[in-house]
């Protein structure tokens, strides 16, 4: 069933309208910011086997979830310094980042020259 904007809809779960937007905002800072390890184990690991939720930005770097707490285990652990980056991220107010090879480096967190 297609329902144009201008027609209610017939399935009662989607007649009501949203309220309020949930919004969320990104940082983005230099790839720099991780290890050449964990940027290996984001190039060679599909997304869906992150250990966060997240994926790459082309050949630029990787755009994630800034998970609050490391709860996984043995390879579904996030990496120390990931992990540093989200930890920083959440600190400043953003939910997810973009870490991209062009950005400018961050003071407050730990550079890796690779």
């Amino acid at each position: 069933m297609v329902c144009r904007p201008d027609e209610p809809s017939r399935n009662p779960e989607r007649s009501k309208l949203m309220t309020t937007f949930e919004i969320r905002a990104f940082v983005t800072i230099s790839t720099g910011h991780v290890t050449a390890a964990t940027a290996k184990i984001l190039n060679n690991t599909p997304c869906a086997e992150w250990p966060c939720v997240g994926g790459s930005y082309a050949d630029y770097g990787w755009f994630f979830y800034a998970h609050d707490e490391n709860a996984g285990v043995a390879d579904q652990r996030i990496p120390d310094d990931l992990f540093a980056v989200m930890t920083w991220a959440r600190q400043k107010g953003f939910s997810h980042v973009l870490l991209d090879r062009d950005a400018e480096q961050v003071e407050d967190l730990p550079w890796h020259d690779w």
